[in-house]
């Protein structure tokens, strides 16, 4: 409508007056309605984001610790005592036993050092005690020479860190007063201890 046009008092609103006026003007004060769909990304709360970071983490974390416990308390000892761990002990017990009961006047302090390091614990010194004040005085005086065999090992109890292994042994022994071999035959209980990755001898007991 120009200004030159004066409206007419006389004139009425038509519907069709109405429906131009309506489409002419904007829409003032509605909301437009953006459903969850529609909303954009960055419109998720900040918690909402941090906890769909975080869950999958702390799952992940959960499930670690879970095999972690899974290994250490059920696969690993089985490891630990099955029949390559049994191997281990008893190669070990029969090396230790043969060590500790065989010596000789030419090679004393090889072969005596060389049982210790089968050994460890109170043992460990009781032997030392033990060859300081018996075995080296009757080699080097007497000239007593022994060996030792073991004839027959079993394991008796197996744990991941001990085990007593039953062991047979053969020892043949000579000296300046009996040159003739003399042969004795026992049968010993040996406790073994893992420590430091080997197998060591605790407990040398004859039965």
């Amino acid at each position: 409508m120009s200004i030159s046009e004066q409206p007419d008092p006389d004139r009425t609103v038509s519907d069709e007056d109405v429906s131009e006026i309506a489409e002419s003007e904007p829409d003032v004060g509605v909301e437009e309605v953006v459903t969850a769909e529609d909303a954009p990304l960055t419109a998720v709360p900040g918690r909402r984001w941090r906890w769909a970071v975080v869950a999958p983490v702390a799952l992940l974390a959960v499930s670690a610790v879970a095999c972690a416990a899974v290994y250490l308390f059920l696969f690993r000892p089985d490891q630990l005592t099955n029949d390559a761990a049994q191997q281990q002990v008893l190669a070990a017990a029969r090396e230790g036993s043969e060590a500790v009961l065989s010596y000789s006047s030419e090679n004393l302090d090889a072969s005596l050092a060389d049982a210790k390091s089968h050994l460890t614990g109170e043992f460990l010194d009781q032997y030392s005690k033990f060859t300081d004040d018996v075995v080296r005085p009757a080699v080097t005086q007497k000239g007593v020479k022994t060996e030792a065999h073991v004839a027959r090992a079993a394991v008796s109890e197996m744990h991941p860190d001990t085990a007593q292994v039953l062991v047979f042994v053969n020892q043949v022994t000579t000296s300046k007063d009996r040159p003739s071999p003399a042969l004795a035959t026992s049968s010993v209980m040996v406790t073994m201890v893992r420590s430091g990755g080997q197998w060591l001898i605790s407990e040398f007991k004859p039965i």
